[in-house]
């Protein structure tokens, strides 16, 4: 039988049933979430997304795109346009009217939780399509597609961002990130290219899948960089076609365009430096194609002289005064703080604490890698060697420059390993299936002890390949299960109760309604940012700072007031007219994720602003070693730092222990379960207690002289 009668009869059939199954397994492993707890919003950031999901639903879109939100950053307020990215909306609004008109009720709370598993599905045929592409092979590139898509569909990697309830950016921007990357590869390579019709309306298409990435997430600039990458790498190798170069002329115009459409990020299309090497690369595309038209008709001899006079005039003009004058002018801005965190991975912590602060933001460490990569990482180097040594072709260079570059963004930031996943996956996919046409396919034997060690070659292989992909769908399994499917706003006890049954613990959403019912509208809430998105939306109350992290002064104020003595503390409530303040406290049940366990990051946000210089009411500097106890440790309870005694959230987590916490040392002192120490119960002058939830998670009190109360 021919091979292309066994490909169209017998393999395509077979990889749609297997891309059916493995959309099933990608959807069905995110709902673990709602099995074990409800439908819910899951983490903080998602929360703000479904309030400006919800907002476009009932206010519709030119409403949308006025909205001025004034019970966040009091009294900054915030201007949603300019301040966020709309494409994950308008799909979650897209989904709502499409099952409308197919008459199935579908609300948006729904919509928003369903958006990580449904999109999941759509990633995995994308997954499938970019490995076949990357393959190219006829004989092995359905099985690299299906097995790319298999490992998608359950990589950790991704199912942290994709589960039931994390309704964030990247729950659809990872699969318009490789739409976006199957449009580029069919636009810039012969292989799936297809009519000449098709071949100039592919970089139309990938110009619309990449401006969709830019309404919906901000790491749309990693593709900003990784095309204008590829097109280097093909035109440093010899390797550019003129296919290639077409594509480029057409697709880097339109995506500086496209950046130039969403409200965001239109300012900073020309300024923003990130944009450089594309621009770059475009003019080495346009004098490419100047030296195709000027070779034939020069002599050697003028063309060499003037080649380089040419390369010395750009880089004299380019990175000798233009780049420089640009600066100097404003004309060319400077890279955010995040950016130069991929660059210097120690540039965070020493000068944008904020960025510090988050634990995704932190360098990853090699157990993290394995975790949520899985085996996936010991394909990699093989995956490469075919890539770039065996089988090197426009889009094997595609895959090395994609692994290169998620590499270093990975290591240096923890949550880059989301946009490794699908580099990863096609690895392994590619690195097996050339496995397998090494052995199964090329080895050609007449001899009968020949066929016998190839039939034993086919056996190990297939052992192996099976056992690898079981153990990895087993820690793929768990990892949906236990570790990612989890809210942030409920939680579940270590100890179950009388009956044996799980206990869970719904302390944040006790607070959050107690608020709402019992305080007065316009009453405001200072707390540490991390809760601002879930208090504004579940509380529906004022709050001072948020995940936006608009502006360090603001929420230096912040960890400034937390970090001061009670009265500083006072002083600054009342010049910030703040009615309450929200501390979480895990002393009593064990959750190491509360605010003290945090305090350095106010006290090293706070400590940068220098708010002394400027207030002559304020005590002195705020210090981060004032803060250490004996031995130059951070520790809290009764062999903390005298600063950090004196400090309001120590203060405000343990005043008032209940009786749960009073039992130990005959009820004088109490315990803090977290950090396994006693504590004295501090008294409390200028801030009263207006609510402590069932197990002291969450504890709320009132600023002394404040005028908004119920």
């Amino acid at each position: 039988m021919m091979p292309g009668v066994v490909e169209r009869y017998v393999l395509r059939p077979l990889a749609v049933i297997d891309l059916v199954l493995i959309g099933a397994l990608a959807f069905f492993c995110r709902l673990m979430s709602i099995v074990r707890y409800e439908l819910v919003i899951h983490e903080f950031d998602p929360y703000f997304q479904y309030k400006a999901t919800l907002y476009l639903h009932e206010h519709g879109s030119a409403a949308f795109q006025e909205w001025l939100d004034t019970k966040t950053w009091y009294p900054l307020s915030r201007s949603m346009p300019i301040s966020l990215y709309p494409g994950l909306m308008y799909t979650s609004e897209f989904f709502v009217r499409v099952c409308a008109w197919l008459r199935l009720p579908l609300s948006i709370l729904q919509a928003c939780a369903f958006m990580g598993p449904v999109m999941s599905v759509v990633g995995c045929f994308a997954a499938y399509d970019m490995g076949s592409l990357i393959d190219g092979s006829p004989r092995t590139r359905t099985l690299t597609g299906i097995l790319t898509a298999l490992f998608f569909s359950i990589i950790p990697g991704f199912i942290q961002r994709s589960v039931a309830g994390s309704y964030d950016n990247e729950s659809n921007s990872i699969t318009a990130m490789i739409i976006g990357f199957n449009l580029w590869l069919r636009a810039s390579s012969t292989e799936g290219s297809g009519s000449k019709r098709w071949c100039s309306l592919t970089p139309l298409l990938a110009v619309l899948a990449y401006l969709y990435m830019v309404m919906s997430w901000g790491a749309y600039v990693f593709l900003a960089i990784l095309i204008p990458l590829h097109v280097f790498l093909a035109i440093l190798c010899g390797m550019a076609t003129p296919q290639l170069l077409a594509a480029f002329r057409v697709w880097e115009p339109l995506s500086l365009l496209a950046v130039g459409l969403v409200w965001r990020e239109h300012a900073g299309v020309f300024t923003t430096p990130v944009y450089l090497p594309g621009i770059g690369t475009y003019l080495l595309v346009i004098a490419a194609e100047f030296r195709t038209a000027l070779m034939p008709r020069m002599r050697p001899q003028s063309y060499t002289a003037l080649k380089r006079f040419v390369v010395l005039l750009a880089l004299v003009f380019g990175l000798g005064v233009g780049i420089p004058v640009g600066l100097k002018l404003g004309l060319i801005g400077k890279l955010s703080g995040r950016l130069l965190s991929f660059i210097n991975p120690t540039y965070a912590k020493r000068f944008n604490p904020i960025v510090a602060s988050v634990a995704e933001h932190q360098p990853t460490v090699w157990a993290s890698f394995y975790f949520n990569a899985g085996f996936l990482i010991v394909t990699v180097p093989v995956a490469l060697y075919y890539a770039i040594i065996e089988a090197r072709s426009l889009t094997t260079l595609f895959l090395a420059a994609y692994v290169a570059t998620t590499t270093w963004f990975s290591a240096v930031m923890a949550r880059m390993i989301l946009i490794s996943s699908p580099a990863l996956s096609v690895c392994a996919g590619y690195a097996i299936a050339k496995a397998y046409e090494a052995v199964v396919i090329e080895q050609r034997v007449k001899s009968g002890k020949g066929r016998v060690r190839k039939l034993v070659s086919i056996v190990v292989i297939l052992a192996a390949t099976c056992t690898f992909i079981q153990r990895f769908m087993s820690h793929a399994l768990y990892c949906a299960q236990e570790v990612y499917s989890s809210p942030s706003v409920v939680l579940i006890s270590s100890q179950r109760g009388p009956d044996g049954r799980q206990v869970y613990i719904d302390d944040f959403r006790e607070a959050f309604s107690w608020f709402e019912h019992n305080t007065a509208p316009e009453a405001r809430l200072a707390s540490w940012w991390d809760y601002g998105y879930q208090i504004n939306q579940l509380s529906d109350r004022t709050t001072l700072v948020d995940g936006l992290t608009r502006s360090t002064y603001w929420i230096g104020w912040i960890g400034a007031m937390l970090a001061s003595d009670e009265d500083t503390a006072h002083r600054i409530c009342r010049e910030l007219g703040i009615d309450y303040v929200l501390v979480w406290y895990g002393g009593q049940v064990g959750y190491s994720g509360d605010d003290l366990n945090k305090l350095l990051w106010p006290v090293r946000i706070a400590g940068n602003r220098h708010f002394e210089e400027r207030f002559d009411w304020l005590p002195g500097p705020i210090v981060e070693r004032d803060y250490y106890g004996g031995g130059s440790n951070y520790h809290a309870g009764e062999g903390s730092g005298g600063m950090l005694r004196r400090s309001l959230l120590y203060k405000l987590s343990y005043a008032s222990p209940n009786e749960a916490q009073a039992q130990y040392g005959g009820g004088n002192l109490g315990f803090d379960r977290v950090r396994m120490t006693t504590f004295t119960p501090p008294r409390l002058r200028n801030f009263k207690e207006a609510y402590s939830t069932e197990h002291l998670l969450v504890r709320v009190y009132q600023v002394a002289g404040s005028g908004r109360n119920f």
